[in-house]
């Protein structure tokens, strides 16, 4: 192997690690907010169905994911603390997250930045144990810094 070929190598592998590091400090520095949660291919918003008291617009649900590789989710109604989990997460490549929250998340997501404060994380296979569901298709809408809508991340 030549030196330049050599060189190449290391200058892919420093590229590829430092996108890592640019999406991991991404994500655990900021204020998420969940818009939407999406399951089995429907376009239906089910934090209704999932949240006690949920009405759009006074709901909130805050996500922290912390560099322990904690992540903390916080519900409000009003400005009051109705409930948090803690779960657990990481960052598998720069695209593929892991969630693990309470009964409703549970899977390796697919990270679709749509701009510098909205993502779309979709899995083909996030396990629900609430009611025992098992394995569905899920898709959640976030926002960084401020709540925002389902619609925000659509085509």
């Amino acid at each position: 192997m030549n030196i330049k070929s050599f060189l190449l190598i290391v200058l892919v592998f420093i590229l590829s690690s430092s996108c890592y590091k640019i999406h991991h400090n991404y994500m655990i520095k900021g204020e998420w907010y969940l818009d939407a949660v999406e399951v089995d291919g429907g376009t239906t918003n089910q934090m209704g169905a999932i949240l006690p008291n949920y009405v759009d617009g006074s709901g909130v649900y805050k996500v922290y994911m912390l560099e322990n590789g904690l992540v903390r989710g916080e519900y409000y109604t009003n400005d009051t603390l109705n409930y948090f989990v803690t779960g657990e997460w990481e960052l598998l490549a720069h695209d593929q997250i892991f969630l693990k929250a309470d009964q409703y998340i549970d899977g390796v997501f697919k990270i679709e930045p749509v701009n510098s404060k909205k993502m779309i994380l979709s899995t083909q296979s996030n396990f629900v144990s609430f009611f025992n569901i098992g394995e569905i298709k899920s898709v959640i809408r976030i926002s960084r810094g401020e709540p925002g809508s389902q619609n925000d991340t659509r085509p």
